[in-house]
This record gives C-alpha cells, structure tokens and sequence, in this order.
C-alpha cells in the first residue's frame, strides 16, 4: 500500500511539473528573475520617431489630479526634459488622420510601457465627445484640425491646445 501511495504522488507531481513547469521555463522569466534584468517601468526599446508636419494636441485639464502633473504633460508634449510621470494618459486619434496617429504612437513610444493608451476613433465622433470634454488628449494632424474645425470643439470643453512641430523633412525640394 505504501509503495503505491508513493507511485500515485510521484505520478502527480511528474504531470504537474510538465504542466506548469515547462511552459514557465520557457518563457525566459525565470531566467529575468534570477538574474535581477526585469524592470516594472522600463520604457520601449525602440524609440519610434516622430512624423514631419504640424499637429495639433488637445489635453482635457478636468482629467489631470493638479496642476504639477498637467504642466509636466505640456513639457512632454512640447518636447522638454521631464521627470518621470505619475499619472497614466489615454490618448485618441483619428482613424482616417494616419498621421496623428503615427504622431501618437511615437509619444507613446517615448513612455513606460502602458502609460498611454492609444485608441482611435471616427474624426466625427472623436471631436463630438470632445464638444462634451469626454477626453483625455487628443492628437491629430493640424490638417485634419483644420478641416473639422477641432478648435471650436476643444473650446467649448475648455482644452489647452498646443502646437507640436514634427521632425523636420529630410527629403529634397523638387521644383
């Protein structure tokens, strides 16, 4: 009975350690642990570069704890040296403006991993939950701005607007 018990408790532990071991060794974590390489706030490994061209970010100032946090938002923004950010973001572009999302994915690029999220939306329905400050920040082409006149939605919600300049264009003038 003894000798039973005891093939019955190695049995278990085989099929237990095939079936959560394994799998745990292979995903390398162990390996992170016990070297001390994991880091919780680690940014991207790539920093991805900014598009060229003009934007337009809106920043909804109802959604931000004080007035410390949003200025270091404006300086992110803008391109100044900031200390690292407390405070997660949630971030809205356009579906048919492929360059303010390129924009948005480049400053998402440049923060800790899901620190802003990223979602796009219809331009139409983007800026009407605008009108009613149902946002957080918005970024988007300063031609796509213009054509659906963003400015008078983030006005009525009472959002800072700021100007970002992307990289400047490498290529030739040809004329």
């Amino acid at each position: 009975m003894k000798a039973r018990a005891l093939r019955h408790i190695g049995i278990i532990s085989a099929a237990l350690v095939c079936t959560l071991g394994i799998p745990y060794l292979s995903t390398g974590h162990l390996q992170q642990v016990i070297s001390g390489s994991t880091d919780a706030v680690s940014g991207a490994s790539v920093a991805i570069d900014q598009p060229s061209g003009d934007y337009i970010v809106m920043i909804n100032p109802e959604k931000h704890s004080d007035e410390e946090t949003l200025s270091q938002w404006r300086a992110f923004f803008t391109g100044d040296d900031t200390p690292l950010i407390f405070e997660d973001i949630s971030c809205t572009s356009a579906a048919n403006d492929p360059a303010g999302t390129e924009m948005a994915e480049s400053f998402c690029s440049r923060l800790p991993e899901n620190q802003m999220s990223l979602r796009t939306e219809d331009a139409s329905l983007m800026l009407s939950k605008a009108d009613c400050g149902r946002f957080d920040v918005i970024i988007m082409s300063a031609e796509l701005a213009d054509a659906f006149n963003a400015y008078s939605a983030a006005e009525r919600a009472g959002a800072e607007i700021l100007r970002i300049h992307g990289a400047e264009s490498a290529g030739e003038d040809i004329s």
